[in-house]
């Protein structure tokens, strides 16, 4: 990645403030390209990592959520938000195991859809405010100390899910709904 300048700019999708560069972003995910690279470092540092647990399994739950822009033209997007807040709710106050959150996430399309007769997951209109922790702030931790990075981690899912409060009902029936099939 080239770097345009030492400035941080606001991140279009989360507004965490981020290296101004040029490079690649995510193919449906509206993120700035230094917020897209923050994480991929992030993911990289936990990737594979025993007992990473919640770094492990959920950074990709509260990035989608917090980077959700486009939703209402595409449909890849607005299956990412349902998913990945399916899996934060999971985590979060169904009382699932990091393991046991993620894996469920593979099947909650085809699950959810299927028992809720739905053709497609609907439109949500994402939250003005994304949540107060993002990537920016994880990344920023898990440079300093390996022991401090849970912490923020657990911050980072607790506020992108806390952001979407307005769809929490929705989001807790389709919870239930993948719950009853996959228990």
């Amino acid at each position: 990645m080239e770097a345009m300048n030492e400035a941080a700019r606001a991140c279009v999708g989360c507004g965490g403030l981020v290296p101004a560069v040029v490079g690649p972003t995510h193919p449906y995910m509206q993120a700035s390209a230094g917020c897209w690279q923050l994480y991929g470092e992030v993911g990289a540092r936990w990737h594979g990592q025993p007992g990473a647990g919640l770094a492990r399994w959920h950074h990709v739950d509260a990035y989608a959520v917090q980077h959700p822009g486009g939703a209402e033209h595409d449909r890849r997007q607005r299956q990412s938000v349902a998913v990945h807040l399916v899996a934060l709710c999971l985590l979060l106050e169904g009382a699932h195991s990091p393991e046991q959150a993620s894996a469920r996430r593979g099947r909650t399309s085809q699950v959810v859809l299927g028992r809720l007769n739905l053709a497609d997951w609907p439109y949500l209109a994402p939250p003005r405010d994304r949540g107060a922790v993002t990537v920016v702030d994880v990344h920023a931790a898990s440079s300093q100390t390996q022991q401090e990075a849970p912490v923020y981690i657990k911050a980072w899912l607790e506020s992108a899910w806390a952001a979407w409060k307005d769809h929490h009902a929705t989001v807790r029936t389709w919870a239930a709904t993948l719950q009853k099939v996959q228990p």
